[in-house]
């Protein structure tokens, strides 16, 4: 009998999971996509380098994802049972809540370990090609990169230079210089215009560059010899305006692919984190040791004035009163211009410090996440699962309201604690494993408060411990009052 209840809750159970986990997954790509969507539309490639973006970061959504369906199916799989007086018939038969739990449980902490090698072997890949994606995808949109008063080497076989650009995306640009790559025996073709615009290509392996008021210089020498190349004039054409199509169908088929970054802390695996985790540390305290050193022989150097008039350099301590006006502001100036030395000293270090600890919290996030994220599944399972115990509430009204503020909780809590490590300012630890210390006792204390059938929000039976402790401290006071008058 018990295995028939099992595989029924599991298969309960299962059904409201998938669907919830399709759903969610859906929303945050789609909540990703209309925020980034403008990043990768329009460069020239198809739907279906677009599919694969889009599927390499959602693989990284899915250790936030997992969690919220973890929690959110086992609120409305207890919920239907109560609502559906299915767990009274339980309990009825003497299965404990437990034993009712207890095979989710084991399938929740099986799916968690799951998860922990999703995160540790697949994640870092999927990061990796996404990245580097992004970064090509970049690079396929040379519009971008015009940076002005540099020359520009982005769009194959031309280097550009403009001077300024502005206006909305700054798609317009004032002093245009283009140049056509070539071998000095190849015909040479330059550009020099006023103004230009960026304008939408009908064809988007092309960037569309309308110029205005400008000249067009070409030298027509391929082929020709020496005496038809003395004889060649200089041709030049005045334009009002001139469209030009820029191939760019190389960078967007041929790059898209191409791994340029290749060193990243989200690129590595467990063992790969822990190995730079130490190098990092060794590094840091070798770093820290050197600089302590530092500071306290050039404190040392500065209590102390060097007598220059004896030959063996010794320091010798200047007694100030003895020191006439000229020697006093002397000493004033020296003074002032070590404090300076010191301050700039100071700031240098300590920028370098807090970057060290920046670069290694981010190593540490990334390494403890993988295992905390994975036991956030158990410690919403065992929120979740009480929760709809207690509500007995199905559906997706309820137990949606209750998931959603336990969620927006767990990832306020999540984002805080991880932008505070990332700033150096917790200990990245802390900040991993925050969420985990803060919802694992609730689950437990959840678990307990259905188990014995406590009513979860009947403040009353919270304070009754309270109220205990102050009736005997009031019966002991009488008593010593009645005492004293006896």
């Amino acid at each position: 009998m018990l295995k028939k209840l099992d595989w029924y809750t599991i298969k309960t159970y299962f059904g409201p999971f998938l669907f919830i986990f399709s759903v969610l997954f859906f929303i945050f790509m789609v909540q990703y996509a209309w925020q980034e969507m403008d990043r990768f539309l329009g460069k020239g490639f198809g739907m279906l380098n677009i599919l694969k973006l889009l599927f390499y970061l959602g693989l990284s959504k899915v250790q936030l994802v997992m969690p919220l369906t973890v929690l959110l199916a086992a609120i409305m799989t207890f919920g239907g049972f109560g609502e559906n007086y299915e767990l009274a018939a339980m309990k009825s038969t003497g299965i404990s809540l437990g034993r009712i739990m207890l095979p989710l449980f084991v399938f929740i902490f099986s799916l968690s370990i799951g998860l922990y090698f999703f995160s540790d072997r697949l994640v870092p890949f999927a990061e990796r090609k996404a990245k580097n994606m992004l970064f090509n995808i970049l690079q396929t949109k040379p519009a971008v990169n015009f940076a002005p008063g540099v020359f520009i080497t982005g769009v194959p076989g031309f280097t550009m230079k403009i001077t300024d650009r502005y206006g909305e995306n700054e798609k317009f640009i004032e002093g245009v210089f283009i140049h056509k790559e070539s071998s000095p025996y190849e015909n040479q073709q330059t550009i020099i215009a006023k103004k230009g615009i960026f304008e939408p290509a009908e064809d988007n392996r092309f960037l569309k560059l309308a110029l205005f008021d400008g000249y067009f210089y070409e030298d027509n020498i391929q082929g020709l010899n020496n005496i038809e190349l003395k004889r060649q004039p200089l041709q030049s054409i005045q334009f009002d305006t001139l469209i030009q199509h820029f191939d760019i169908s190389e960078l967007v088929e041929s790059a898209i692919e191409k791994e340029n970054v290749t060193d990243h802390y989200n690129f590595l695996n467990t063992v790969q984190l822990m190995d730079r985790i130490d190098t990092l540390e060794i590094e840091n305290q070798a770093f820290y040791d050197r600089s302590l050193n530092e500071n306290l022989s050039t404190i040392v150097q500065q209590s102390y004035m060097m007598d220059t008039t004896t030959l063996n350099q010794n320091y010798k301590l200047y007694p100030v009163k003895k020191l006439n006006q000229e020697e006093k502001d002397r000493l004033a100036y020296g003074i002032k211009s070590d404090l300076e030395r010191d301050k700039i000293l100071y700031q240098t270090t300590h920028e370098e410090v807090q970057s060290r600890a920046k670069f290694f919290s981010r190593h540490v996030l990334v390494l403890v996440r993988n295992f905390s994220n994975s036991l956030m599944c158990v410690a919403f399972f065992l929120i979740g699962a009480p929760l709809g115990a207690i509500i007995r509430k199905g559906g997706v009204g309820m137990p949606v309201v209750v998931a959603i503020i336990i969620f927006i909780a767990f990832y306020l809590i999540y984002m805080y604690s991880e932008n505070l490590a990332k700033n150096a300012q917790l200990d990245p630890y802390v900040a991993a494993w925050l969420p985990l210390m803060i919802f694992m006792p609730l689950g437990l204390f959840f678990t307990y408060k259905a188990m014995t059938d406590s009513d979860l929000f009947d403040l009353n039976s919270y304070f009754q411990p309270f109220e205990k402790i102050a009736k005997k401290l009031k019966i002991n006071a009488g008593k010593k009052e009645h005492t004293r008058y006896q």
